[in-house]
């Protein structure tokens, strides 16, 4: 009799719903719902950040990269050569330790609480 087996339709919860029991008086959970909601938001804020962070920089150096190849064709001694890559490895480092200064800024910014909006 598998067939005549009736399912149950699972409904998903609506926001409203949370909303409406975040405020009432008797949910000791509210609080701790609104704030795991918050850090959520603020870790998912944080991650688009680093990406369009990590983004834009990997576009820069592929840029500087073809530059770089494009400066080492064009070298007629081996003086010349090594000049043209010292200056790229110094370039690079340059920008690596910038980078990483950046990101380590975003993942702060994620990490330390943002106070709540005077609309809430």
């Amino acid at each position: 009799m598998p067939d005549e087996a009736k399912t149950t339709e699972v409904k998903p919860v609506e926001r409203r719903q949370l909303r409406e029991r975040k405020q009432e008086p008797g949910n000791p959970y509210g609080a701790l719902l609104e704030g795991n909601q918050q850090a959520f938001n603020r870790w998912l804020q944080g991650m688009f950040g680093i990406f369009e962070e990590i983004s834009r920089f990997t576009q820069t150096r592929i840029q500087e990269d073809m530059a770089a190849w494009t400066a080492l064709t064009s070298c007629r001694t081996p003086e010349e050569a090594m000049e043209c890559q010292r200056r790229f490895a110094a370039k690079a480092a340059e920008q690596f330790t910038d980078e990483m200064s950046r990101l380590s800024q975003l993942m702060m910014k994620m990490s330390v609480p943002t106070p709540p909006s005077s609309q809430q």
